[in-house]
C-alpha cells in the first residue's frame, strides 16, 4: 500500500495518559517484541533475535530515530517504524499493538506519528505491506490514507475481495508507478466482462474460463456444427444463449467475442466483431493473407476496441518466465533463440478434420500454423522480424496417412531488427513431438525442458546466465516457473497457459493498461515471418523482407495481396499448401478418417449423457 504524502493537517491528539517515545536503550528490544509478537509479525521462538532481524537488518532503520512507541503510563502500547528507504521513498515497518490495548482505536496514532515523520524527512511517497486476513490493520491503513498498489498479477481481485469482506464500498488503486489506475469497487458491485465465444470445439477452454470465473460470465456460444453445440449445452446449462447463425450471434448483448473457430476464417469475424463494437481475442492464425492483414490492423485502429492474440504457448511457464527474466536484464541482449512446436498429429487427425479433404489442417502449408514457435520469440524480445529464409522438409508417409496436403515441417531462419537471429520449426508431420525454447545473450543461456523431461516439460526451464558479460563460468540453475495464480491456472491446458492468456485479457478489459495482451501489431510479427518463409521456398529460397503494417504507406503495398493456399480467398493468387505441389492422397483415406470419427462421436455423445445423468441423480 501507498501513501501519496499530502498537506493534510496531522494532529497527535492523544487520549489522556498516552505518549510517543523513541527507541532509547537495548531494553527497548523487550517492549518491541511484546507489541509485535501477539500480532504474529514476528517469530516468538526467535525473542529478541526477531528485532536485529526485522529492524536491523534493515539498513536503512536507525531504530534510535526511526522506531516509535506509544506508551500509556510508562508501558509501551503500541509500535510502529518509519524511515527513508534508499530510494527516497518511505517505509511503514512492523505496526503493532499490545493485546490489552487493542480495541481502543490507537493504530490511528501510530500511523499518524509515522506520517508526521515521513513528511518532516522530505519523502514524496510511503509504503507499507500487510495481508488481507489483518482486517483492522488494513481498515486502519485506508482511513490512514494509504492506497492500494497494483504491483502483481492478481492485486484486483484481491482488493475486491477484501473490499467485500470488510463492507468498504470503493478505494482508489494506484499503479505501480504510483499513477492512479481506478477507483475498485467491493466485489459484489464489480460488473462481470461479458463473453460471447464463436466455436465452441476449441472455444472450450475459454468457456471453462468463464465458468470459473469471479470477473467474467459466459452469455452466448456459437458454432455451426450441431454436434459441438450440443455439447457446450450439455456442459454449461441454459443459462447461456446458443447460436449457429454467426449473424444472429453478433447482435447479442456482450462485451467481447472470443474468435475460435476455423483457424484460416479468425480475421474475417474479428473484423465483423470489430466493427460491431465488440472487443476481441483471437486465436490462432490472426489472418491468411497480407490483404486480411491490413484490413485487420485497420480495423483496430478505427473501432478503438482491444484486440488480443491467443498465442498461448508464450505463457507457457518456461517461456513466461525467460521473458521475465530477459526483461529484468539476466540474459543481457539477445543474440540468438530458437522454438519448437511439431506434433506427430497422425492419432488425433481424424478428430481434427473429420475426414474432410478441404478442412483447413489438410489445406494448409505447414509455414502458416507458425506463432507457436515463432511468437515466445518475439514476446520474450520484444523485437520485430525484418527478414526471413524458410526450408520445407518432403512430405512423407505419415502426412499421407492423415490426408494432410503439406510439408511435414516448415523451418524458419530470421533476422530481428537488432540483427540477432532466430531459428523456428513448426509441424504436424514429425515422428515425435517437441514443445521447445532456447535462447542465448551476451550473459548465457536460458532454455525450457523438452517433452522428454520427466517432470516439467514446458514448466522445467534451465537459467545459464553470468553476473556480467565477463562472467564465462557455466552454471545452469533449474529454475522454478510458478506464479502466484498455479492453484487455478492448473487446471487449464497448455501448462495453465490457456488460463493466464484468457486473465490478462480479462484484465484489460477492466482497465488495467499493464494487463499483459499481444496487440494485433505483435501477432502479424509472430505471423508474417512464416508466411513470408513460405513464400521464400517457393521462391527457390531467397531471403524475404517481412513488411511492417504499423507503418500506413507500407501498407498500400499488400492491400490487394490474396496469396494462400485456401481457394475461397485467394483467386488468382492460389498456392500450393505443399511447395512442389499438392500431393495426391485417395478418397479412400478420408472416408476411412470420415467413419472413425463418426463412431468417435458416438462414444463422446454416450459418454457425456451418461456423466450427464449421474451427475443429475447425485445432486
Amino acid at each position: 500500500m501507498c501513501w501519496p504524502v499530502t498537506d493534510e493537517q496531522i494532529t497527535l491528539d492523544l487520549p489522556e495518559g498516552y505518549y510517543f517515545e523513541n527507541y532509547q536503550c537495548e531494553e527497548d528490544k523487550l517492549s518491541w517484541c511484546d507489541c509485535c509478537r501477539e500480532g504474529r509479525l514476528i517469530d516468538e521462538s526467535k525473542g529478541t533475535g526477531s528485532f536485529d532481524e526485522s529492524i536491523l537488518g534493515i539498513k536503512e532503520i536507525d531504530p534510535y530515530k526511526d522506531v516509535f512507541f506509544l506508551k500509556y503510563n510508562g508501558k509501551a502500547a503500541g509500535t510502529i517504524t518509519a524511515f527513508v528507504k534508499s530510494d527516497g521513498t518511505g517505509g511503514v515497518h512492523m505496526v503493532g499493538i499490545c493485546p490489552e490495548f487493542r480495541g481502543k482505536g490507537l493504530a490511528k496514532y501510530l500511523l499518524a506519528a509515522a506520517k508526521i515523520k515521513l513528511r518532516n524527512d522530505g519523502v514524496k511517497y510511503a509504503f507499507l505491506t500487510t495481508d488481507e486476513f489483518r482486517k483492522s490493520a488494513v481498515k486502519s491503513y485506508l482511513t490512514a490514507g494509504f492506497l492500494p498498489v497494483d504491483y502483481d498479477v492478481g492485486m484486483q481481485d484481491r482488493w475486491e475481495a477484501v473490499l467485500e469482506e470488510y463492507k468498504i464500498e470503493s478505494v482508489q488503486m494506484l499503479y505501480e508507478d504510483l499513477t492512479p489506475y481506478q477507483v475498485i469497487k467491493r466485489k459484489s458491485k464489480s460488473r462481470k466482462i461479458k463473453i460471447g465465444v464463436f466455436g465452441a470445439g476449441r472455444g472450450q477452454s475459454m468457456m471453462d474460463f468463464c465458468k470459473c470465473s469471479e470477473t467474467s460470465e459466459l452469455v452466448a456460444v456459437c458454432d455451426a456444427w450441431q454436434w459441438q453445440l450440443d455439447r457446450a449445452r450439455r456442459r454449461f446449462g441454459e443459462s447461456v444463449t446458443y447460436y449457429t447463425d454467426f449473424e444472429e450471434f453478433i447482435k447479442h448483448d456482450m462485451d467481447t467475442v472470443i474468435i475460435a473457430n476455423y483457424a484460416n476464417e479468425h480475421a474475417p469475424y474479428a473484423i465483423r466483431c470489430l466493427q460491431n463494437g465488440k472487443n476481441v481475442l483471437s486465436e490462432v492464425l490472426p489472418v491468411q493473407t497480407m490483404k486480411e492483414a491490413v484490413e485487420l490492423v485497420e480495423a483496430v485502429e478505427k473501432s478503438g476496441k482491444i484486440y488480443a492474440y491467443a498465442e498461448n504457448n508464450c505463457f507457457m511457464p518456461a517461456p513466461h518466465k525467460m521473458r521475465e527474466l530477459y526483461l529484468e536484464g539476466s540474459l543481457g541482449d539477445f543474440e540468438y533463440g530458437e522454438g519448437e512446436y511439431v506434433h506427430n498429429c497422425e492419432p488425433d487427425w481424424f478428430f481434427l478434420t473429420i475426414g474432410n479433404p478441404n478442412h483447413w489442417r489438410n489445406t494448409m502449408s505447414a509455414f502458416y500454423y507458425c506463432t507457436h514457435s515463432i511468437g515466445p520469440m518475439i514476446h520474450i524480445t520484444g523485437q520485430r522480424p525484418v527478414k526471413v529464409t524458410g526450408f520445407e522438409l518432403p512430405f512423407n508417409k505419415r502426412m499421407e496417412r492423415m490426408g494432410a496436403k503439406a510439408g511435414p515441417i516448415g523451418i524458419e531462419m530470421i533476422t530481428l531488427e537488432s540483427g540477432a537471429v532466430v531459428k523456428c520449426m513448426q509441424g504436424v508431420g514429425p515422428a515425435r513431438n517437441s514443445i521447445w525454447y532456447s535462447i542465448y545473450g551476451s550473459k548465457g543461456r536460458m532454455e525450457s525442458g523438452r517433452e522428454d523431461e520427466e517432470d516439467g516439460d514446458v514448466k522445467k526451464l534451465f537459467v545459464n546466465c553470468g553476473e556480467t558479460e565477463q562472467d564465462n563460468e557455466s552454471k545452469p540453475v533449474d529454475t522454478s516457473t510458478e506464479s502466484s495464480m498455479d492453484d487455478m491456472a492448473d487446471r487449464f491446458g497448455h501448462g495453465g497457459a490457456d488460463f493466464h492468456l484468457m486473465y490478462q485479457f480479462i484484465q484489460k478489459l477492466r482497465g488495467n493498461k499493464n494487463a499483459e495482451i499481444i496487440d494485433v501489431y505483435e501477432a502479424l510479427d509472430m505471423f508474417l515471418p512464416g508466411m513470408f518463409a513460405y513464400r521464400s521456398v517457393l521462391n527457390g529460397g531467397i531471403p524475404m523482407e517481412i513488411p511492417d503494417l504499423r507503418n500506413k504507406e507500407e501498407r498500400e503495398k499488400w492491400r490487394n495481396d490474396t496469396m494462400c493456399t485456401d481457394p475461397k480467398v485467394a483467386g488468382d493468387q492460389l498456392i500450393p499448401s505443399y511447395s512442389k505441389g499438392n500431393p495426391d492422397i485417395a478418397p479412400e483415406i478420408y472416408e476411412g478418417l470420415r467413419l472413425k470419427m463418426m463412431e468417435e462421436e458416438k462414444k463422446i455423445t454416450a459418454r457425456e449423457l451418461a456423466e450427464a445423468e449421474n451427475k443429475a441423480e447425485n445432486e
